[in-house]
């Protein structure tokens, strides 16, 4: 595949490199897709990131040495605030330190013509851990392969991160979204869970989905809510079927509502429409209101990754979704931070916290 001087194409080696498993360790290893975890490695990070919670509330000031003398570059080609942010304070609360080109790569060198793979081992040479995000599926694993090649050459080798893949993956938003479900329930085991919205191009459902079924819970149902023509991925409705997670797929959130106990609201991504008016007949029959919530368990938890707009109502509706103790999006994107701080510590000293 060729690479253009400008464009963000990626090479043809990152749709061929494979990452390797976590399989308990965590230290050194490029963290690119939840197709690298499983249950095991879920349950250290996840027992980790409570610790460093805690340790947070205590105000142990011990957790600023777990990555001093560390640098994390954070290398953002895609707008972002929640992520960007979540992974900036994550590496300052451990004592590292940040060096950040998170306006977008018309301010980069890659606008001069410079390839993904020449930045990402330019930025290799001076931290060492890169946080990216990327508008194009492939990227992270780009930048996996290069630093590999890269860290064989160099005296302190660094590791990815992805931030976000294109349409691809998120898996540091599933983390915490799983690290979430667990906080609120304890266990996935018997758990509806109702993922809502666009699950075509919807990054952080297929990561979460496909971390459902590595997890390998009991008795677990996935109700996919979504029009046809925003459905689900085949490949990855049939990845979850194999781990024995029962699915569900239908247009109307109404229809099982009343038996969820996990609601994952994203929103219809009115940009991936040619068509303004298919946008206008879909957008209107996914939008959660304090009406509809009404209809959840009182012990149902309703999650977004944020930001939301208009699938979560007007102004008003916002405001009365948000005092409802079942809205935990907030407290979500709190635990973004610990999850990370967890991640970063792993990857970086292999420590326990």
């Amino acid at each position: 595949m060729s690479e253009p001087a400008g464009e963000l194409s990626i090479s043809q080696h990152a749709f061929a490199y494979q990452p390797p498993p976590i399989d308990g360790d965590f230290f050194g290893k490029h963290i690119i897709s939840v197709d690298q975890f499983q249950r095991r490695d879920l349950d250290i990070l996840f027992q980790a990131a409570t610790s460093i919670r805690k340790r947070i509330r205590t105000q142990d000031r011990g957790l600023t040495e777990l990555c001093a003398g560390k640098v994390m570059a954070s290398l953002f080609f895609e707008a972002s605030t929640r992520t960007d942010m979540s992974f900036q304070a994550a590496m300052r609360r451990l004592g590292g330190d940040v060096i950040a080109v998170s306006n977008g790569v018309r301010f980069s060198s890659m606008y001069k013509g410079e390839n993904l793979s020449d930045t990402i081992r330019a930025t290799g040479c001076y931290a060492d851990v890169i946080v990216l995000r990327h508008p194009e599926i492939g990227s992270s694993y780009e930048a996996g392969y290069y630093l590999d090649l890269l860290n064989q050459r160099i005296d302190n080798p660094t590791v990815a991160i992805s931030g976000g893949d294109g349409i691809g993956e998120h898996p540091t938003q599933a983390l915490l979204d799983m690290f979430t479900i667990f906080d609120q329930k304890k266990s996935l085991d018997g758990l509806t869970i109702a993922l809502v919205g666009d699950l075509k191009h919807g990054r952080t459902v297929h990561s979460l989905a496909k971390l459902l079924a590595y997890y390998d819970a009991d008795d677990v149902r996935l109700c996919l809510v979504a029009p046809q023509s925003l459905a689900m991925p085949a490949d990855i409705c049939k990845l979850v079927a194999e781990h024995g997670i029962h699915v569900q797929q239908t247009d109307d959130l109404r229809e099982i509502i009343a038996q969820t106990d996990v609601i994952y609201w994203t929103r219809i991504q009115e940009e991936r429409f040619a068509d303004e008016s298919a946008y206008s007949r879909i957008k209107d029959r996914f939008i959660m209101t304090p009406s509809l919530l009404a209809q959840a368990p009182a012990d149902a938890i309703l999650m977004h990754p944020l930001p939301r707009k208009h699938e979560m109502g007007t102004r008003a509706d916002h405001d009365v979704l948000d005092a409802d103790r079942r809205s935990i999006y907030f407290e979500q994107m709190e635990n973004g931070m610990f999850v990370r701080m967890a991640l970063l510590v792993k990857v970086l000293r292999g420590v326990y916290v």
